[in-house]
């Protein structure tokens, strides 16, 4: 994040004593001022060259008048005299880069120590003394969770797993949009088209998927009933009679469902904020009065804005070419646009409105933690003591990239209505949606006889997805079938949790690994893919690493069984004194394992779950190139301490970094 450290463990520390030493002498010996941040050492190209290099004197010769190689020669020999610790070798090479190769054995001295030290919270930053709200979920409360809606919730809270360790407060709302046109679609099947109640045995949220659809379609051939779902829409944003009932009935129904699939993944909220509470609330009526008062809004009196009131957008990059930049908040018929309850809904969260919602206790959640609701007033209960919902310093906004321009205005527009610290601090984290394969389009019912695409769209409005929950279930079916083969011993019990864990590691980490401008196209057998870079082979290696352990504690004397105590009992030995030598697979291990804090601070500064994803996949293999390329229990008695100490140390930082993906951690695999 802006502002903030990304600092935090060894390879950074040590990265930030390069930057300053360097720093210090380009100061002493020519001069030249330069802020240590912006001196990057960073792994070359070639790792025979060292393990973190710098091309400054690259940029340096050139002012210097001198060789890139000459000035690379000189900050070589001050660097080698500056007494930097955990540097093994320092060299300079052509065109004119300074390596760095560092001392293994201290730093897997240092890092394991840590590591042994800290357990759990190894990858963990200090309390930044920031909150962040973070919203993201957000379906409409009409139809089962899609697939699509499972990459939102998976970016979004892997983003928030990732801030928690950064050092932030994190608030996790999801928006409940009860009063718009899909809920109100569904009503509509319900009270004016006479659909029944789910059949027993039927989820509510899978039976309003298809009634969506079926809805949608007499629409096609009954245009006539758009006028009586505008008037069920009025009759919902107004709260009043049998179809706002209803209305909420459905969507707390629906919620429900969404609720059970979203929790099944592992992801949990500490707040739901309801459409309906922040229109009878009247968010943007108090917002309206206080900005008008003050002057931010403009009242048009020609033009084709002309009795509207709007924000001035026309001056600002990316409007400018606009046919009508300037956004209207308020209709000339005294209607709020969407817009305009977006910014009062975003003031909220940064505790600058000047209006609270009411709130109620929702319902307990399965990690323990209690879920609160807004809520009307007359629902309002006590909440405990210190509690308090958004007064944020900072706000993502987890949704897809088609929403970029209302984005964009609403942040603009906070600018420009005299909020430009909310502005600054209003983060849009975009992703690309989901789309189907032709093969996974073709298996839902999808016409793929056309003009041949690489990607087909779903339609909600024509039934065409996947059900979050059918994924889930053909995951954990599969996953099941694997586990019962490997392991006869286990019961029906066993197998099916085993196999949860599994179904979940292999979507979870399907709906992050990817770039967040990557569209992907969904396809059934990439997503339950069980080897490859694939979560199940993230959670195998770790499995792997306990099983190591397990037959390390039956063969080797003292050895404890718990991988914390056997690292422990190994770091104790001292397995890296002075004069050993790691093997390169020993090494890469220990400096792969020792990047984590400084992988999960770049996520966080770029809002980019795939950046610890890509690690997991890396520090995974490095572990598989150990275990193949260094023999743990048929290792010699100096070496069987050091490579315990490693795979205990592994088991560690890779269940850290499978709680930070959200991917549970089973011991067997």
């Amino acid at each position: 994040m802006e502002g903030q450290s990304t600092g935090g463990g060894l390879l950074n520390d040590l990265r930030h004593r390069l930057r300053t030493a360097t720093a210090g002498f380009l100061s002493a010996e020519w001069g030249v001022e330069l802020d240590p941040a912006l001196i990057t050492w960073e792994p070359p190209p070639d790792i025979r060259f060292g393990d973190l290099s710098t091309p400054i004197s690259l940029r340096l010769a050139k002012q210097l008048r001198r060789p890139p190689l000459e000035v690379a020669g000189a900050l070589r020999d001050g660097l080698a005299r500056s007494g930097l610790t955990m540097i093994g070798e320092i060299t300079s090479t052509p065109p004119g880069f300074v390596n760095v190769r560092v001392d293994p054995a201290a730093v897997a001295t240092a890092l394991l120590s840590e590591i042994a030290l800290r357990r759990q919270d190894y990858g963990i930053h200090a309390p930044s003394g920031q909150k962040v709200v973070v919203e993201h979920t957000n379906m409409n409360p009409n139809k089962a969770a899609h697939i699509g809606h499972v990459r939102n919730a998976c970016l979004g809270d892997c983003l928030v797993r990732i801030l928690r360790r950064s050092g932030y407060e994190v608030e996790v709302q999801n928006y409940i949009d009860d009063t718009g046109a899909q809920v109100a679609d569904v009503v509509l099947g319900f009270h004016h088209l006479g659909a029944a109640a789910p059949p027993a045995g039927v989820r509510f949220d899978h039976y309003c998927w298809d009634l969506y659809a079926d809805v949608h379609r007499r629409f096609e051939r009954e245009p006539e009933l758009k006028a009586t779902q505008q008037e069920y829409l009025h009759l919902i944003e107004q709260g009043c009679g049998e179809v706002a009932r209803l209305a909420k009935e459905v969507a707390q129904k629906v919620l429900a469902g969404h609720l059970r699939t979203m929790w099944g993944l592992g992801i949990h909220y500490d707040l739901l904020t309801w459409e309906s509470d922040i229109v009878r609330k009247g968010f943007w009526r108090y917002a309206f009065e206080h900005l008008r008062e003050q002057g931010s809004l403009v009242h048009e009196t020609e033009g084709p804005n002309a009795g509207c009131w709007v924000v001035r957008l026309r001056d600002l990059p990316g409007f400018e070419s606009l046919e009508n930049p300037d956004k209207v908040l308020v209709r000339s018929n005294g209607t709020a646009t969407y817009v305009a309850k977006d910014i009062a809904y975003q003031l909220w969260k940064f505790g600058v409105l000047g209006l609270d919602f009411d709130y109620r206790f929702y319902t307990d959640q399965p990690n323990g933690h209690g879920l609160y609701s807004s809520c009307p007033p007359e629902e309002a209960e006590q909440m405990p003591v210190g509690a308090r919902f958004g007064r944020a310093d900072r706000v993502v906004n987890v949704i897809d990239i088609r929403q970029k321009y209302l984005q964009d205005v609403l942040r603009h527009s906070l600018r420009q209505l005299g909020y430009a610290r909310q502005a600054d601090n209003s983060v849009h984290f975009s992703y690309e949606v989901v789309a189907l394969s032709p093969k996974t389009a073709q298996e839902l019912g999808g016409d793929v006889s056309g003009e041949a695409k690489t990607v087909y769209a779903m339609s909600g409005r024509k039934g065409i997805g996947v059900k979050a929950d059918d994924l889930l279930a053909a995951a954990e079916a599969k996953a099941a079938s694997e586990v019962a083969q490997r392991h006869p011993e286990m019961g029906p019990a066993e197998v099916a949790g085993l196999a949860h864990d599994i179904a979940v590691g292999a979507v979870r980490y399907y709906m992050v690994r990817f770039h967040t401008n990557t569209l992907i196209a969904f396809d059934f057998d990439d997503a339950l893919a069980m080897q490859g870079n694939t979560g199940p082979y993230l959670q195998y290696a770790c499995a792997r690493a306990r099983s190591i352990l397990r037959r390390a504690a039956d063969s080797v004397n003292g050895c404890p069984r718990d991988p914390g105590q056997a690292l422990a009992w190994s770091v104790a030995k001292e397995p890296f004194g002075e004069g050993v030598e790691l093997a390169p697979v020993e090494k890469a291990l220990v400096m792969t394992m020792a990047d984590f804090p400084s992988k999960i601070a770049s996520a966080a500064v770029e809002y980019l779950p795939s950046i610890l994803a890509e690690y997991a996949f890396t520090l995974a293999s490095s572990f598989t190139d150990f275990y193949e390329g260094a023999p743990v229990l048929s290792a010699p008695p100096s070496e069987q301490a050091r490579r315990i100490a490693l795979v205990a140390a592994f088991v560690q930082v890779m269940s850290n970094v499978l709680d930070t993906l959200g991917l549970p951690s089973p011991s067997v695999l």
